[in-house]
């Protein structure tokens, strides 16, 4: 692939004025030219053109003495006077002529634009011109009186529409070069880390950005690799641990079992009991330290996934809890849609709420509604419970919080709800939690996009 020539951005800037620069001067030379093939044809006169022509008649005028009506008037204007100094005969009229006769009144003043001549009868008459450059058509003379300023104003509408062009063309051309930037940012954002960021622009400065942004993504890449690695040597390490834990503690919980048969007395049977108790707390902490190590929603792929059949798998694994408990369970889908989710980790986080909501009813039911608003799902779980404290509703989606103690017993380590919040944030959606007249509502919306 050809390497892309580069120019710095203030020599890219300079070019494209130099190049507006010389595209003014090219229009207003092709003016010229323009104009100058008008007279030269002879589509336009020059400005003197009326003024020629009204020197010519004036000088045979003088000549004869006599008035004429043979003057070539198409370019200037003419007024005949009686011996008294009344208007016989003019080629102007109404405004148009008082001005002239106010601005010309003095006969023995000499004008610039305007000259007297005197018959031999004692009449006379007055020549007046304008400097402008004129169509030689009548018609198009009168439609357009002054040529000159139709074709500045026709110059200046082909400036303006140019500089439309150019400054849209120039706009277009930097905001790919930035759409380049920004998409790189997105790339990173997103962290797409595989794909190198392109930065073959032709403007160095452009370059030198992305290739910071190139910069950057090999960077994060190696670090979240890294840290990822880590990660996994930490869960390894974890699983070890908690299995070097495991075999001894399940002796020592095995033989207080044993001795809890035997006939002890009073005190040695509260210290045994205390210890299986505590052997057994103790084992729930190192099932809780195993199921938080092993909780990963970032390598789970999203796949499309019938809410049907989200329905049925989740009333089935909760509809034995909740028989156990002697309540009603009801599951509702008002919609056959698929979702857009990760599979195991959106039915990890349907149940553990399914479970909260029986867990925390005594009496009445349980219903689950799912709903599709637009592109968001809604998964509503409402029970009969007691409901959240204050206190839960601010901080009871954080890890190991445990202080509501309407909501939480000796099998509740703050991190169901943590865990849901998530896997909501991972399908770019959130959970909710509220207080009905009934008891505690739960909502996990997540996005389908």
């Amino acid at each position: 692939m050809a390497k892309v020539k580069t120019v710095s951005l203030t020599r890219y800037v300079t070019r494209i004025l130099l190049l507006a620069f010389s595209s003014v001067i090219a229009i207003l030379i092709l003016a010229l030219i323009l104009f100058q093939i008008l007279i030269s044809t002879g589509k336009i006169v020059p400005a003197n053109a009326g003024e020629k022509a009204a020197r010519k008649d004036l000088a045979h005028l003088e000549e004869s003495k006599v008035s004429s009506s043979k003057l070539n008037s198409k370019f200037y204007h003419y007024i005949y006077f009686t011996e008294a100094g009344k208007v016989q005969e003019t080629s102007l009229s109404g405004t148009e002529l008082k001005r002239t006769l106010q601005q010309y009144k003095n006969r023995n003043e000499e004008y610039p634009t305007g000259a007297y001549v005197t018959f031999s009868d004692g009449s006379y008459a007055f020549l007046t011109w304008q400097y402008k450059a004129q169509f030689t058509n009548k018609t198009l003379r009168t439609l357009f009186p002054n040529f000159e300023i139709l074709f500045l104003i026709g110059i200046a509408l082909i400036l303006i529409s140019y500089f439309i062009w150019f400054t849209k063309k120039t706009s277009n051309y930097l905001q790919a070069k930035l759409a380049l930037v920004e998409q790189a940012s997105l790339q990173i954002a997103q962290e797409n880390l595989d794909s190198k960021i392109d930065d073959s622009t032709d403007i160095l400065e452009f370059n030198r950005v992305l290739q910071s942004m190139e910069g950057m993504r090999v960077a994060l890449k190696e670090s979240l690799v890294q840290q990822w690695e880590t990660q996994e040597q930490r869960k390894q390490e974890i699983a070890a641990l908690i299995h070097d834990i495991n075999t001894p503690l399940t002796v020592i919980n095995g033989n207080a079992e044993l001795l809890l048969e035997e006939s002890l007395d009073s005190e040695q049977q509260q210290l045994v009991q205390h210890i299986y108790e505590s052997g057994i707390k103790t084992k729930q902490y190192i099932d809780l330290l195993q199921q938080v190590s092993n909780f990963d929603v970032v390598h789970e792929e999203k796949e499309q996934i019938s809410l049907e059949d989200v329905k049925e798998e989740l009333a089935q694994v909760l509809s034995q809890l909740a028989k156990q408990k002697e309540i009603a369970l009801e599951v509702q889908s008002e919609t056959m849609a698929t979702i857009f989710a990760a599979p195991t980790m959106l039915m990890r986080a349907l149940v553990n709420l399914g479970e909260n909501a029986i867990r925390h009813t005594e009496v009445g039911k349980v219903l689950i509604r799912m709903e599709k608003q637009r592109q968001k799902f809604f998964f509503v779980f409402e029970d009969n419970g007691p409901g959240f404290s204050s206190e839960a509703l601010m901080h009871g989606k954080e890890m190991f919080w445990q202080q509501d103690q309407s909501r939480s017993g000796t099998s509740n380590y703050g991190i169901g709800l943590s865990i849901v919040e998530r896997v909501a944030q991972y399908h770019k959606g959130e959970l909710r939690l509220e207080n009905t007249q009934k008891g505690g509502k739960v909502t996990l919306i997540l996005s389908n996009e």
